[in-house]
């Protein structure tokens, strides 16, 4: 990562851990306590590639039923329409 912020050119940046939604088709698959470096600014957060390979192989072995996932949750759906509501 560089000494600065990609998006607002910030140089001030703190460690987190946060939430992270990986999508794979139409499937999400929600990660807490991901560690990040988060802009002061702006709060663009950049994650370490192997903490991203991680996430995407539990998604595939939870996938692919080889271990369960924590828990589960049900998301509703819609289809944006201008005449909702």
């Amino acid at each position: 990562m560089s000494n600065k912020c990609v998006f607002c050119g910030n140089k001030n940046f703190s460690e987190k851990k946060v939430q992270y939604i990986y999508k794979h088709d139409t499937e999400f698959f929600i990660v807490n306590g991901v560690p990040c470096v988060e802009c002061s600014f702006c709060g663009e957060q950049y994650f370490k590639g192997k903490e991203l390979e991680n996430i995407e192989k539990m998604f595939l072995d939870i996938n692919q039923n080889k271990r369960s996932s924590h828990k589960k949750v049900e998301v509703p759906v819609e289809e944006y329409s201008e005449n909702f509501g």
